[in-house]
């Protein structure tokens, strides 16, 4: 039985069946373990909410919610049976002008020595050691009040063989949020966005010469979050400062009839120190028509994490904060009868800074 699930989730990550529904190469970069352990967290929904850098691959208007500007560093272990393989984020962004935000970011998917093999026009080949990567230039800014839009410019490539060119291709992703102020400190916040709405593909070729292509997904995502930030008075004359955020969202892959989704997200920010994160998703699946297969994906998402008030702490001498977040589940099986594999685990660390001229 463990047998028949390393090989689900092998063909599940390198299927050669039409690439409409499958999407051989990418199923990592767009559907594994997200590149931010605070989304991971809060069941993988994100289009509404932002203030991070690694909440452009949800929605690039996110953006414009940072502080200033902020450098973000996330590492995950990214799937099932690929227990040597590491997905890692880089991401720098800062306002480059009064409510105009720019960034550059690094998506990275490195498989690391493996015996897996692929089909490629009807001949199988040995992989070497696989990776992909993602290089994004993001800008966002607000076009009317309350209404933020962005947008993503992907440079995606693929390297298969160490001995064959690898693929490479542009792809672009679009978003917008708006805020509706309801009463202090309480907002109603609604999301939307469409990765790769140029609906891409990419190219590659065997280590022989041989070429094929490779549909990329495309992406629609939909949701709304309810944000309050409220004082609670606790025995003592003291209070706790509590920010609470409530999230719901929607993705649909347009291009294909799987992975459609709903998820919803809680988070709890105490002093501006402790952050707990609480979450829930599902999704439907092709299950090959096998009946030990599941045709629906659900799972139960936690996390926490800590803010360092590094300005406080020095007394201003180091003027940033540090944000420490971490998710550490297992990962659910594809398989009915399958065991949960103990390696799901995300660590993202973002530097935030100010900007003394900041409009904010």
């Amino acid at each position: 039985m463990h047998n028949l699930f390393l090989f689900i989730c092998l063909l599940i990550f390198y299927s050669s069946v039409s690439a409409q529904y499958e999407f051989r190469f990418q199923q990592e970069y767009f559907f594994g373990n997200l590149p931010t352990a605070k989304t991971e967290a809060m069941g993988r929904a994100d289009v509404a909410i932002g203030g991070t850098m690694p909440s452009i691959f949800f929605n690039p208007a996110g953006l414009t919610r940072i502080q200033g500007q902020e450098i973000s560093f996330s590492t995950s272990a990214p799937f099932y049976a690929l227990t040597q393989s590491d997905y890692y984020f880089f991401g720098y962004g800062r306002e480059i002008l009064p409510g105009i935000y720019a960034g550059l970011s690094l998506n990275q998917l490195a498989i690391g020595p493996t015996s897996f093999s692929t089909e490629i026009n009807g001949t199988r080949y040995p992989l070497d050691n696989p990776k992909s990567s993602n290089f994004a230039l993001t800008l966002a800014g607000e076009v009317i009040e309350n209404l933020n839009v962005g947008v993503n410019v992907n440079l995606f490539e693929l390297k298969l063989f160490d001995d064959a060119q690898n693929g490479k291709t542009l792809h672009f992703d679009a978003g917008a949020t708006y805020q509706l102020p309801l009463a202090e400190n309480k907002n109603l916040r609604f999301g939307a966005s469409f990765n790769n709405f140029t609906y891409s593909s990419i190219s590659f070729e065997s280590p022989t010469g041989s070429e094929a292509s490779n549909n990329f997904p495309a992406v629609a995502r939909v949701g709304l979050a309810y944000e309050s930030l409220t004082n609670i008075d606790i025995p003592g004359d003291k209070s706790v400062e509590l920010g609470l955020t409530l999230t719901a969202e929607h993705m649909n892959v347009l291009n294909s009839d799987y992975r459609t989704s709903f998820q919803v997200g809680a988070e709890g920010v105490i002093n501006q120190v402790l952050v707990l994160r609480l979450g829930y998703f599902t999704h439907n699946l092709n299950d090959y028509g096998v009946a030990n297969n599941k045709d629906r994906l659900s799972d139960l998402t936690y996390g926490f994490g800590f803010i360092i008030p590094f300005d406080k702490i020095s007394d201003g001498k180091f003027p940033f904060q540090g944000h420490l977040d971490y998710v550490s589940l297992k990962a659910p099986p594809y398989v009915v009868s399958g065991r949960r594999n103990a390696n799901m685990r995300s660590f993202t660390f973002r530097i935030v800074i100010p900007i003394s001229n900041s409009s904010k």
